[in-house]
């Protein structure tokens, strides 16, 4: 029982190497050896893949994209508004500097709060505000030494700052936020 199920393997076996490695698949001039994955990957066939164009409601995506034109200035009965923002005027084109508004139409400042020094008594760090006006061009030094006078006038002790003339930026450190604003407000920006 044994021997005829060993035979009946065997049989099957060789009959399927047999038609796979046929002579008329393998040439008689070329030895199998020399390139066996010719014979063990079928050949590729190209396969065109096809387009179809689909009708899309682009309506819906629309409304979620940006507006791509800044509105206009909103109109006011007085001016400053009861938040403390006024237009820009024309005396702000009077200066070696201009200071660009977000499109939001308010000023480029921002508030960034960073670690100071080690406060000794407390091992604990103290914590200093920054201001940085952003979107400033044109003679970016001019606009940091008005600055820091109109500041130093107004506080009473010096204003640390510093100017990043490529990027149109001045940090100002020891200043409210609040009188950065008037200042630029005054100029007319």
């Amino acid at each position: 029982m044994l021997g005829s199920t060993i035979r009946s393997f065997a049989s099957r076996t060789t009959g399927a190497s047999r038609s796979f490695f046929s002579t008329s698949a393998v040439r008689k001039t070329e030895k199998l050896w020399e390139n066996p994955w010719k014979y063990a990957i079928p050949e590729k066939t190209k396969t065109l893949a096809t387009v179809e164009e689909i009708p899309v409601d682009w309506s819906y995506v629309e409304r979620l994209m940006p507006i791509e034109v800044v509105p206009e200035v909103p109109k006011h009965e007085s001016y400053p508004t009861p938040s403390g923002w006024t237009p820009p005027s024309g005396a702000g084109k009077t200066h070696p500097y201009y200071v660009r508004r977000r499109p939001d139409h308010l000023l480029p400042l921002y508030l960034e709060r960073k670690r100071d020094l080690l406060n000794e008594k407390t091992l604990d760090f103290d914590y200093v505000e920054l201001v940085t006006v952003r979107s400033v061009d044109g003679d970016v030094f001019a606009c940091e030494q008005d600055l820091r006078t109109y500041l130093q006038e107004q506080l009473g002790h010096p204003v640390a700052t510093h100017v990043d003339e490529l990027k149109g930026r001045i940090k100002v450190k020891g200043a409210p936020r609040s009188l950065i604003e008037q200042f630029f407000y005054s100029k007319g920006f």
